[in-house]
C-alpha cells in the first residue's frame, strides 16, 4: 500500500514540474570547536578544518567567474572582518554582487542567535547590528531569516525576529523527530507560523524546513561536492572513462520528487551546503553547473540556481496552495527517543549569567551615549561598538547556548569583559561631565558586588572617607529598592549628593565572597542595604561616607528546627526544618505550601532503553526520582532589620542560599551559591531548586519565549501531533528565560529568574523546577566533543592530552524571585518585576565630588509600556523602541492598549522629526507593511488572517514632529527614528 501511494505521489508531482531552487551556503558557527578568531584565521585545524576567510574569497570569485550563480551568507560576525580586510576592488565587486542579488544576505544578524536562552533584547540587538552594517555599506535590509542550526525555535524568533524586522520567509532544519515525519506525510513541511497570541495574524511568517526535509540544512545525499568531502562527482566527458550523468541526473530527479512530495506547490528549495563549505567553491560551482545543466535537459524537472527570498517570492506566486497552520513553539527539541535537548538551557551557567550581566550594562551604555548626544556632552564611539561586537557573538546558538568546548567558552568571556572596559572608559567620560564632577576621577562599575567584591565602597572608612556613585536607573519608571554596598566598616552612611539628606540604611552580613571556582575572593564581610528612590531613566547622585556612629549589626539567631516567620506588610514566609515551607500574600488572603528543597538528577551514562547520555545539549537522567543534596537538617540563620529580613540556609557542604524579604517587597528574593559539584564519585550530576505547592495545576504550566509572550505547557504533550514521552522528566522540561509560573483558578506562583535556565512545572502537579547547574562526566554525541565538566583550567588541544579538564569545579550564584498571588492580577507584579530582574539599578563609583541630586531625562510612561531600546544611531539621530509588556488577556487593564506622546516624553527636549521603522531601525514600518504576505491556510486558520490584534493609529510612515502620539498594543514594540533638540537655548535637559 504504502509503495502504491509513494508512486502515485510521485506522478501527482510530475504532472507539474517541479521547480528547484539550488541555494548555496555556508554554515559558519561563530565558535564552538574553535574560536570565532580561529575559524575566521584557519587556526587551530587540529581541532576542526574551517577557513572562513578563505569561504568568502573563494566564493566571491566563483561568482564573478559566471552571473548565474548565486550565494547565500548569514554571519555578519565573520563577514564584517572580511570586509575591513578588503581594497577597494574588492568592495566594489562585491556591491555589484550585492545590487545583482547574486549574494544575498539572509538572517543578516551579527550570527545566528540561539533561540532558548538569549533575551529578546540581544536577539533584536544582535539583529540590528548586522542589518545597519548591511544597510550602511550595501543600501540592502534581509527579507528573509536563515535559523538553519538552533536547537529548537522559539515564539519571539517567529513574531519578532521574523514578522517584524521584515522577513517574509523564515528557514530552519531541527525539529523534533517525531514533528518531523508527522509533516513528511502530511506534505507540511513548509506553512504558516502564527506564534503569537498577543500579535495575532499580523506577525505569521511563512516558515519552511530545510536539509531537503531531513532534519538537517545540507544537500541531498549524494551531492556533497565541498572539497574535503567524497560524494560521486559529475563527470560529462564521454571521452573519459567513468561517464556518470544519467545516474547522477537520476538520484537527483528522484531526490527532488521526493523532496516535492513532503510540502506543497511546485517550487522547492535545495540546501547545497553545510558546516564551513565552501573553502574552495569552485569544486561546488564546478559540479552544480553541470548539475543544472544536465538535469535541464532531461526535462522532468528544472532546477537553477537561486536565493531563499527568490524562492519566497516563488511560492509566494503559488496562489491556489493552502497552507497548514503552526501556533505553538518547537521547544522542546529532540532528534530521537529519549534525546531531548534540554540540559543546554542551563549548560555554562556562569556564562549565561555573564552574558545577561552584560546585556544590562550594555543597554546602560547606549542610554548614557545617546543622552549625552542630547545633552551635548562628549560622545560614545569604538569602545561601546567593541562590546556590541562581542555581544553579538555572545548570542551564537553555541556561544549563550553554552555548547562551545571549554577554551572557547573562555574566548566568549573575554570577548565581553574586553567590550565591557572598552565601553567602560567612554561611559565613565559622559558621566564626569554629565554630573560635573569636580576632579578628574574616572568612574568604575563594581562588577563583582555580587561577591561583596568593591573596592571602591570598601575603602570607606578604611583608606578614605567616602566616594560617591550615580545610581542609574535604565527603566522608564521610577524605583525604590534596596542596593547592596560592600563595606569594611560600621560606621557608615548614605547620603543624596545634592541635598546631603541620609537615606534609610541597613547593614547585612555578606554572603561567602568566592570566585567562579571556590577560592576566597577577599570580599567584604559586611554589606550596606540603602533603600534608594530613583527617576524613571535618569540616575540619582549619592555618597558613600564615614560617620561617627556606628550602625547596629543585625544579630543571628541559630535555628535547627521548629517553625519561623519572616513577614512584613504583603507577604508572610513560614519555615518549617530550616526549609520554606508556606507563602501567604497577606493583602489577597491566598496561601500555597510551598516546600523549597534541593535535589540532583544523576547524569544518564546510557541503559538497555538507549545509549544516549547526558551532556552539554542532553539532558538524560537515569532515574524519574531526584536525589536530595543534602539528607540531614539544613543549617538555617535569621537576621532581621528596619529594611529587610534575612535567612541563610546552608544545603549540605555545597549549597548555600540567602531568602531576603524587603519590608516594602512584594516578592521574595532567593540568592543562591551552588558548587563546586563534586564528582570525586564518578557521577554526574544535574542540580535542581524545587519547590512543592498545594496549586493544582492539572500537569499545566507556562514559560516565556524570550522574555515576551508566555507559551502554554502541558506534561506529555504538543499542540501540533500526538506525542509519544520517552523521557518523563527531560521531555517535559522547556527554556525559561526570565519567568515561569504554576496557577489554578486561586492563586499563581511565579519564579523569575536572572539568566536562562531549564525548568518545568509539568513533570508534577504542582512543583515548579529550576536547574541551576551542571557537572556532568561524559559527552552526549552532539559534536562538541567533551564532557561538561566546567573547570578552572584546560590544557591545550593541540598536543596531548589534548583538552585535558582539571583545577576546581564551577561554583554558580544566581537569583530566584518568588511571587504568589490570584491569577488575574498577578501580572501586575511579575510583569515589572520582570524587568527589574533584567534591568537592575547599575552604580557607577567615583572619587571626585558630585553635588548634584536627581536627573532625570524621561518622563514615566503608562504603566503598561517599557523602553526597549535607546541608542544613537548616528550622529544628529536617536533610536527609540518602545514595548507594550504585557500579554493579551494577562490583566483586564494593563493588557489594555497604551498611548503615548512621544512629543512630551523627553523632559527638556523637542522632536524636530520622527520616522517609524521595523523593528531592526534599517527599514521604515511601511517597507515592513509592504513585504507582509497574506497565505492561504487550511480551513480553519482563514479567519486569522484578517485579525490584527495591534491598534493603529495612523503613525506608519509619517514624518516631521506633528505624529508623535503612537498607540501599543499587548507585546507591540515599536521603533522610532527621533531628531531632537533642546526646547530652548537654557532649557535644561536634565532637572
Amino acid at each position: 500500500m504504502r509503495t502504491w501511494l509513494a508512486a502515485a505521489l510521485l506522478c501527482h508531482v510530475a504532472a507539474e514540474q517541479v521547480q528547484v531552487h539550488i541555494v548555496c551556503h555556508t554554515h559558519d558557527d561563530v565558535g564552538w570547536l574553535k574560536t570565532v578568531d580561529e575559524y575566521y584565521t584557519g587556526q587551530n585545524n587540529s581541532i576542526q578544518h574551517a577557513y572562513v576567510h578563505m569561504i568568502l574569497d573563494t566564493v566571491v570569485r566563483a561568482l564573478a567567474a559566471d552571473k548565474s550563480r548565486t550565494f547565500t551568507y548569514v554571519e555578519q560576525a565573520f563577514f564584517v572582518r572580511w570586509w575591513r580586510q578588503q581594497d577597494e576592488r574588492t568592495k566594489a565587486l562585491v556591491k555589484d554582487l550585492v545590487k545583482d542579488g547574486r549574494l544575498e544576505f539572509t538572517n543578516g544578524g551579527w550570527c545566528m542567535h540561539d533561540e532558548a536562552a538569549p533575551h529578546y533584547v540581544d536577539m533584536i540587538d544582535q539583529t540590528t547590528l548586522g542589518h545597519k552594517f548591511l544597510m550602511d555599506e550595501f543600501g540592502v535590509a534581509p527579507r528573509t531569516g536563515w535559523q538553519l542550526d538552533p536547537f529548537g525555535h522559539s515564539a519571539t524568533q517567529a513574531s519578532l525576529l521574523s514578522a517584524e524586522v521584515g522577513f517574509q520567509g523564515l528557514f530552519f532544519g531541527r525539529i523534533d523527530y517525531q514533528d518531523l515525519e508527522l509533516r513528511q506525510q502530511q506534505r507540511s513541511a513548509e506553512f504558516v507560523w502564527r506564534a503569537s497570541k498577543s500579535l495575532g495574524a499580523t506577525s505569521q511568517v511563512f516558515t519552511g524546513l530545510t536539509g531537503e526535509y531531513q532534519g538537517n540544512y545540507g544537500p541531498p545525499g549524494g551531492f556533497d561536492w565541498d572539497v574535503r568531502n567524497s560524494d560521486e562527482t559529475i563527470q560529462d566527458d564521454p571521452a573519459l572513462e567513468d561517464y556518470n550523468v544519467k545516474s547522477r541526473v537520476e538520484d537527483f530527479v528522484q531526490a527532488a520528487l521526493t523532496e516535492a512530495n513532503m510540502t506543497r506547490g511546485k517550487n522547492i528549495m535545495m540546501t547545497m551546503g553545510s558546516d564551513f563549505q565552501y573553502e574552495d567553491a569552485a569544486s561546488w560551482y564546478f559540479n552544480l553547473d553541470r548539475l543544472i545543466q544536465h538535469v535541464n535537459a532531461d526535462g522532468r524537472v528544472k532546477v537553477f540556481y537561486s536565493t531563499p527570498s527568490r524562492y519566497v517570492d516563488a511560492k509566494r506566486l503559488e496562489t491556489k496552495v493552502m497552507w497548514p497552520l503552526k501556533e505553538d513553539d518547537f521547544f522542546p527539541y529532540a532528534d530521537g527517543p529519549h534525546k531531548f535537548w534540554t540540559g543546554y538551557f542551563t549548560s555554562r551557567p556562569a556564562l549565561k549569567r555573564y552574558i545577561r550581566d552584560s546585556s544590562a550594562f550594555f543597554q546602560v551604555s547606549k542610554q548614557v551615549g545617546a543622552l549625552a548626544q542630547l545633552t551635548g556632552n562628549a560622545k560614545l564611539g569604538p569602545g561601546v561598538e567593541k562590546l556590541a561586537e562581542a555581544m553579538g557573538v555572545a548570542q551564537h546558538h553555541d556561544a549563550v547556548s553554552g555548547t562551545a568546548k571549554q577554551h572557547v567558552t573562555f574566548d566568549y568571556a573575554k570577548r565581553l569583559s574586553r567590550g565591557r572596559n572598552s565601553a567602560m572608559t567612554e561611559v565613565a567620560g559622559v558621566l564626569q561631565s554629565m554630573m560635573e564632577v569636580k576632579a578628574q576621577q574616572d568612574f568604575t562599575v563594581c562588577e563583582l558586588r555580587n561577591i561583596s567584591s568593591c573596592a571602591a565602597t570598601e575603602s570607606v572608612g578604611r583608606s578614605s572617607k567616602r566616594t560617591c556613585f550615580a545610581l542609574w536607573n535604565g527603566l522608564a519608571r521610577e524605583r525604590e529598592e534596596l542596593v547592596e554596598l560592600p563595606v569594611s566598616s560600621a560606621q557608615v552612611e548614605v547620603v543624596q549628593a545634592g541635598n546631603q539628606e541620609a537615606v534609610p540604611v541597613q547593614l547585612a552580613r555578606s554572603l561567602p565572597s568566592v570566585t567562579n571556582y571556590g577560592r576566597p575572593a577577599g570580599g567584604a564581610s559586611l554589606t550596606l542595604l540603602a533603600q534608594l528612590t530613583l527617576p524613571a531613566l535618569g540616575f540619582g547622585g549619592f555618597c558613600l561616607q564615614e560617620t561617627g556612629s556606628a550602625l547596629p549589626i543585625p544579630a543571628i539567631e541559630n535555628v535547627t528546627g521548629g517553625v519561623e516567620v519572616l513577614e512584613n506588610d504583603y507577604l508572610s514566609l513560614q519555615f518549617q526544618g530550616g526549609m520554606l515551607s508556606k507563602i501567604e500574600d497577606k493583602v489577597n488572603k491566598i496561601s500555597t505550601q510551598a516546600e523549597q528543597n534541593w535535589f540532583w538528577y544523576e547524569g544518564s551514562v546510557g541503559n538497555n532503553e538507549s545509549s544516549q547520555q547526558s551532556g552539554a545539549y542532553i539532558f538524560r537522567p537515569n532515574r524519574s526520582q531526584a536525589l536530595p543534596v543534602f539528607t540531614g537538617l539544613p543549617f538555617m540563620q535569621i537576621t532581621r532589620g528596619p529594611l529587610a529580613d534575612e535567612v541563610v540556609q546552608t544545603v549540605g557542604s555545597w549549597v548555600m542560599q540567602r531568602m531576603r524579604l524587603g519590608k516594602k517587597a512584594k516578592h521574595v528574593e532567593i540568592t543562591y551559591t551552588v558548587g563546586e559539584i563534586p564528582v570525586d564519585d564518578g557521577v554526574g550530576k544535574e542540580i535542581v531548586s524545587r519547590i512543592s505547592t498545594d496549586i493544582k495545576t492539572a500537569g499545566t504550566c507556562y514559560t516565556d519565549s524570550n522574555g515576551r509572550e508566555m507559551i502554554y505547557r502541558k506534561r506529555d504533550y504538543r499542540a501540533s501531533w500526538n506525542f509519544t514521552q520517552t523521557e518523563p522528566v527531560a521531555g517535559n522540561y522547556y527554556p525559561v528565560t526570565t519567568s515561569l509560573f504554576i496557577r489554578d483558578d486561586q492563586a499563581q506562583l511565579t519564579v523569575l529568574t536572572d539568566t536562562s535556565q531549564a525548568g518545568t512545572g509539568c513533570v508534577r502537579d504542582g512543583e515548579i523546577e529550576m536547574m541551576v547547574h551542571r557537572r556532568l562526566l561524559q559527552d552526549d554525541g552532539r559534536g562538541v566533543g567533551e564532557p561538561l565538566n566546567e573547570t578552572e583550567y584546560v590544557t591545550s588541544y593541540v598536543a596531548n592530552p589534548k583538552g585535558q579538564h582539571y583545577g576546581n569545579g564551577l561554583v554558580v550564584r544566581g537569583q530566584h524571585w518568588l511571587h504568589l498571588g490570584p491569577p488575574q492580577s498577578a501580572a501586575q507584579s511579575w510583569r515589572p518585576l520582570m524587568d527589574r530582574m533584567y534591568m537592575p539599578l547599575l552604580p557607577f563609583f567615583t572619587k571626585g565630588a558630585v553635588d548634584m541630586g536627581m536627573f532625570w531625562f524621561l518622563k514615566a510612561l503608562p504603566k503598561n509600556l517599557e523602553i526597549v531600546s535607546l541608542a544613537s544611531w548616528d550622529d544628529k539621530t536617536l533610536l527609540l523602541r518602545i514595548g507594550h509588556q504585557f500579554g493579551v488577556d494577562e490583566d483586564s487593564e494593563l493588557s489594555k492598549p497604551a498611548t503615548v506622546d512621544l512629543q512630551t516624553l523627553f523632559a527638556g527636549a523637542h522632536i524636530t522629526s520622527i520616522q517609524e521603522r521595523g523593528l531592526g531601525g534599517t527599514i521604515s514600518s511601511d517597507e515592513v507593511e509592504k513585504r507582509r504576505i497574506t497565505w492561504p491556510l487550511e480551513a480553519g486558520g482563514n479567519a486569522g488572517n484578517a485579525e490584527v490584534r495591534r491598534p493603529r493609529d495612523g503613525r506608519h510612515g509619517r514624518h516631521g514632529a506633528t505624529a508623535t502620539t503612537v498607540t501599543l498594543g499587548p507585546l507591540q514594540i515599536r521603533t522610532f527614528l527621533l531628531e531632537m533638540e533642546k526646547a530652548g537655548a537654557n532649557s535644561p535637559i536634565v532637572i
